[in-house]
């Protein structure tokens, strides 16, 4: 049984007449026979009794029930399969890590919506570990995240590259340095001296977090080790503490580029100091499985994600 033979007997259970139902179809009416005596055959049952006209047996009515949805059904899978092939239809399963996705996807979805408004779109929100494993049991087609991204088999590809700026209320800055708090301002912002903040409360992320781990290895390197008044999970709760002049934090430059981009006035109560080294830049990163279907909307999301990033993700 195929479509084709679904279709033949609709029609002809439809017509009650193989002469019409086949000029209906523009086949021979012995072809149509055939078709039907065929179906016939291999369901064990007749389907129509045949007098002045074919009228469908109880076998026949049952049949025409199912037969219409199972046609429906096949409409609908070419029309589906049309839309994916012209990029109006498709599935993107997106892994992010929680704050990267309250930054990025503001800046790229609505524009991937606009394009594919048909598209089905599911996310899942991860730490590093998680959205690595997801990726290799393909349980996402697409990876945003932070390097190294260790999946056997995986495409990887750089998006951007941020620094960690160290947080410091500008009442603290003056504090330090007084008349001098102009000159050290400027200087800080190619490197600060952490030494110099040794005494100063620190609002840190809890260890463990990427930037957490990236900070202690940067200080350790310095042999500072940072008074901590504070630790919370939340990186917003850091910087909105350190805004309110209770400590100083660590803040990564995506994020303030995409949202305390008003932190940077120069009103801001905040001064921003790059930290120093090299390995105090983090490298966000986009992947994938490079044997694995994707799928056009899939590659059309890619595409747009590294459009984005070429030409900054907040550029207007």
């Amino acid at each position: 049984m195929n479509f084709r033979n679904l279709q033949y007997f609709l029609a002809v259970a439809e017509e009650r007449n193989i002469t019409h139902a086949a000029n209906r179809l523009f086949i021979s009416q012995q072809s149509l026979s055939g078709h039907i005596a065929k179906l016939e055959e291999e369901l064990g049952v007749p389907l129509f009794s045949r007098g002045q006209e074919l009228t469908p047996t109880y076998a026949g009515e049952r049949l025409m029930l199912i037969a219409k949805r199972i046609c429906a059904l096949e409409r609908e899978i070419y029309r589906e399969t049309d839309e994916i092939r012209d990029r109006r239809r498709g599935r993107l399963r997106l892994g992010i890590s929680y704050t990267c996705g309250r930054v990025i996807l503001p800046a790229i979805l609505p524009a991937f919506h606009r394009t594919h408004p048909l598209a089905e779109f599911s996310l899942v929100e991860g730490n590093h570990h998680q959205l690595n494993e997801w990726l290799r049991r393909g349980e996402i087609d697409v990876l945003i995240g932070y390097l190294p991204i260790d999946v056997p088999g995986a495409e990887v590809s750089e998006l951007l590259q941020e620094r960690l700026f160290l947080v410091c209320p500008k009442a603290v800055t003056d504090s330090l340095f007084g008349s001098e708090a102009g000159r050290m301002r400027r200087l800080f912002r190619q490197q600060p001296d952490l030494h110099l903040f040794r005494d100063q409360p620190f609002i840190l992320l809890k260890k463990g977090n990427r930037i957490r781990e990236t900070l202690d290895s940067c200080l350790a390197k310095l042999d500072f080790e940072p008074s901590v008044l504070l630790e919370t999970e939340n990186i917003e709760t850091a910087f909105a503490l350190a805004e309110k002049g209770m400590g100083m934090t660590i803040y990564p430059e995506l994020f303030l580029a995409g949202l305390h981009a008003e932190a940077l006035a120069e009103d801001s109560p905040l001064d921003f100091f790059p930290l120093p080294g090299a390995d105090t830049r983090g490298s966000l990163a986009i992947a994938f499985l490079e044997n694995g279907y994707r799928s056009p909307a899939v590659l059309d999301f890619i595409a747009l994600c590294r459009r984005h990033a070429a030409l900054g993700f907040f550029a207007e």
